[in-house]
């Protein structure tokens, strides 16, 4: 019992927190309260020290003290805990003092000064929390209590009954992290009764909700059940959308654990339909990405029973849901032009509605709004109605939906298959969809973090250490042996380099490839749709256990690869698929062709691609009709000019993937002037507002196909950022990008028999890579090109063909 109970503390503790007494705000604390809860602390730093500038020139206390609260709460936001306390502690003292003086304040400002003053306390509480300092914390909320008690405000006594309850439930899972089991069963039996107290008060949903918690904490899931139905049908009477949806989740999850499948799949499946519905009701792209981003546990769930009951459509719909919608939506919304002609009413509808949206993403993480919330989702909806009759086409893309299998299968050949990976972080899945059929397995990985690094070690291993280790025998050679570089390579290429790197093919491949191999007999084209860290992972790479190159004494091993029996291209998502595979000329006759800009960033100046140059010149043979911009030609602002038209887009020039601010990650370019927008840094920022009609962009640049995400980490959702993605979004049908940084030899080798393949011999762009890289891994005058490090970096990202 105590390990599922464990196992239901790590799960629930996401989800609920102190809450807090929340007063009116003065009008003068608007703007800052308003950017604070859009995550602009900067800005709301600024906002609120101006205030706390006027209010001491105006000696005015209380707005001193709520001013240094909200500069306390930022920096509690921003992990900066001792910073906060000690604002809160200055913002305390204040309102101590003030109410300590009879004359000093009128009867409503001491209404108002209480009301902070438990804020702050219970501010102080929710810190000290976090600093695992439980018993400080319940010092403060006992503070606060006191305060409600004497007060007779019956409202704020529950609350603060109910904080108590919470924080000694995180305390007691606390004690049960550190295996004391006496002080962990004591701690959930005060909560207990500050839940019940509480609830003797005034029935609301929230004590319901975490008395609901301690009994899950305590293993005790039929009760937790129990009270969790009762916390959501309160919810659900007072439209507090969000919360009603979390506590399915719990009932759902614990519904699971009790083995009633049926019933869990029931609750769930509600869950996740209020959060589609919420998130199609909200404007901005980083809103809904935030809304999401704590209720991935419910898909996840949700999508391991279905797969479990053999529905395995619905399963992969989920899969679709809970991935990439972000970029999804981007690319819908991109069809929708803000300049479209639109008559008077349906322009003034258009209007309404974008407002109605920016007010619901306002109000629907704060639970006080509930109300509020299901009156403005109401008249969303009605306004949605009126413009699915004017413009239908606005209407159908205001939040695109997953693609349907039947029409996913629709876009697929009897001889093309698309693998889908799903990493949770209790349970994996891989999906493959074939002309006619679907089918599951489960992943069998122990964590996705063991996973994430396998991949990255893996990665390493070919593009860092085997090159490197070149470099050093290759300097040791020249330098202490006194070989000429021809000599020195010779010796290099007699030596045996260590085979391991081809086992760890294996490895990902029975990980990855082996639990579908049975489903892909027969195909001859990949669709790759990865998850997570595999969007970083060269599939083509990987080797079947058959396929090792069991040779010894040999310069490096020569297995057979992935590559050599499929073509294949990647997706951010299946659904991108209804966008990428529209009808588009195939004829590739003219190009856009940029090689090595004399690069306005003096630290890449410093380092031309003089293998750019060569192949600028190389691929432009190819076509009959082009424009070609090399060293000072290139300047961004001519780049961005020139792009809008061409079949085929080759940009080679260097590119760097930005991991803390994935929108800043850059294709490198010339400036005359290094002023933006026309700086020579065309970023994935600007790419976005690009419109290209291109069939291929190819990046012959380092690092253009890796995406990240927020602060450089892979988000559950998959809303990753990168070069790659913001082409496809500007209109692009491929891309062919790399995945770290390549040689520059190989590179222009490679592309040249690439384009020879597509253009020439007429190969689809799958088709045309997969031969390049075979091309490479197989050239006579090259041995060392048989390493994946050389050829495995291109994959090509969108349409197949």
């Amino acid at each position: 019992m105590r390990q599922s109970a464990v196992a239901v503390v790590a799960f629930l503790l996401l989800l609920f927190g102190c809450s807090t007494q929340v007063p009116i705000q003065p009008s003068a604390l608007q703007v800052g309260v308003q950017y604070f809860e859009q995550g602009k602390y900067e800005k709301a730093r600024d906002t609120f020290e101006a205030i706390l500038t006027e209010a001491k020139s105006e000696r005015d206390i209380l707005k001193t003290a709520i001013a240094l609260k909200w500069l306390g709460s930022i920096k509690n936001r921003t992990g900066l805990y001792d910073d906060a306390l000690a604002l809160y502690s200055q913002a305390w003292e204040l309102l101590d003092d003030a109410l300590s003086v009879p004359t000093l304040l009128s009867r409503d400002q001491k209404v108002q000064a209480a009301k902070e003053r438990a804020n702050v306390l219970n501010n102080i509480a929710v810190v000290y929390i976090k600093q695992g300092r439980f018993e400080q914390a319940i010092a403060m909320h006992k503070e606060v209590l006191d305060q409600d008690e004497r007060s007779g405000d019956i409202d704020a006594t529950v609350i603060s009954l109910n904080n108590l309850g919470v924080t000694y439930n995180r305390y007691a899972v606390a004690a049960d992290a550190k295996g004391d089991g006496d002080a962990f069963l004591e701690r959930l039996d005060t909560a207990k009764m500050y839940f019940l107290r509480s609830l003797s008060l005034k029935t609301t949903p929230d004590a319901y909700l975490n008395y609901g918690n301690t009994h899950a904490f305590r293993g005790d899931k039929d009760s937790a059940v129990v009270l969790f139905e009762k916390a959501r049908k309160l919810y659900h009477e007072q439209g507090w959308l969000v919360q009603e949806a979390k506590c399915l989740g719990n009932i759902g999850f614990l519904l699971r654990e009790l083995g009633r499948d049926t019933e869990a799949v029931d609750a769930l499946k509600q869950a996740v339909e209020i959060v589609e519905e919420l998130r199609g009701n909200l404007s901005s792209i980083d809103v809904r990405t935030s809304f999401v981003s704590d209720k991935y546990y419910l898909y996840e769930n949700l999508i391991g029973l279905l797969v479990k009951e053999g529905s395995i459509e619905q399963a992969f719909v989920t899969v679709e849901r809970a991935k990439a919608r972000s970029f999804l939506d981007m690319l819908g919304n991109r069809t929708v032009g803000e300049g479209k002609e639109r008559d008077e009413r349906t322009a003034a509808l258009v209007a309404r509605e974008r407002a109605l949206e920016r007010r619901i993403g306002n109000v629907v993480q704060k639970p006080d709004s509930a109300a509020v919330l299901v009156d403005l989702i109401t008249r969303h909806k009605a306004v949605l109605s009126e413009l699915t009759k004017l413009d239908p086409e606005y209407a159908s893309l205001k939040s695109v939906g997953p693609i349907s299998v039947r029409a996913l299968q629709n876009t697929l050949s009897d001889s093309t298959a698309l693998v889908e990976y799903y990493l949770g972080d209790w349970e994996s899945y891989v999906f493959v969809v074939r002309k006619d059929t679907i089918v599951a397995a489960r992943l069998g990985i122990k964590s996705k973090k063991e996973l994430e690094g396998k991949v990255e070690r893996f990665r390493r291993l070919l593009y860092s250490d085997f090159p490197r280790e070149k470099m050093r025998f290759i300097r040791k050679a020249r330098l202490t042996d006194n070989m000429s570089m021809k000599e020195a390579l010779k010796a290099w290429y007699a030596t045996v380099t260590p085979a391991a790197w081809q086992y760890r093919c294996v490895q990902l491949y029975a990980v990855l490839m082996a639990p579908v191999q049975q489903w892909i007999t027969g195909v001859k084209e990949l669709y790759i749709v990865p998850h997570g860290v595999l969007h970083h992972l060269p599939f083509q790479v990987l080797v079947t256990p058959l396929d090792i190159d069991r040779r010894k004494n040999v310069h490096i091993r020569r297995p057979r690869f992935l590559i050599e029996d499929y073509r294949i291209a990647y997706l951010p998502s299946a659904s991108v698929l209804q966008f990428v595979s529209a009808p588009r000329s195939r004829e590739l006759n003219s190009a856009l062709i940029v090689g090595d800009p004399l690069y306005a960033d003096p630290k890449y100046r410093k380092r031309p691609l003089e293998g750019a140059l060569r192949e600028s010149d190389s691929v432009s043979v190819f076509f009959p009709e082009k424009t070609v911009l090399k060293r000072e030609q290139a300047e961004e602002a001519v780049v961005k000019s020139a792009i809008r038209t061409p079949a085929v887009v080759h940009l080679a020039t260097h590119g760097e993937l930005n991991t803390r601010n994935p929108l800043q990650s850059r294709i490198l370019l010339a400036a005359k002037n290094p002023v933006p927008p026309n700086d020579g840094n065309l970023t994935v920022a600007e790419v976005f507002n690009l419109s290209i009609r291109a069939g291929l962009v190819a990046l012959s640049a380092c690092q253009t196909a890796e995406v990240s995400g927020k602060k450089g980490r892979f988000t559950p959702g998959d809303d990753l950022i990168g070069l790659s993605r913001s082409f496809l979004y500007a209109g692009a049908l491929d891309v062919l990008a790399s995945l770290w940084y390549v040689d520059d030899r190989a590179t222009l080798e490679f592309m040249k028999r690439f384009y020879y393949h597509l253009v020439i011999r007429h190969r689809t762009k799958a088709g045309a890579a997969r031969l390049a890289a075979i091309d490479l891994m197989n050239n006579p005058v090259e041995p060392d090109w048989k390493f994946p490090y050389y050829w495995a970096a291109f994959i090509l990202i969108g349409f197949m063909y």
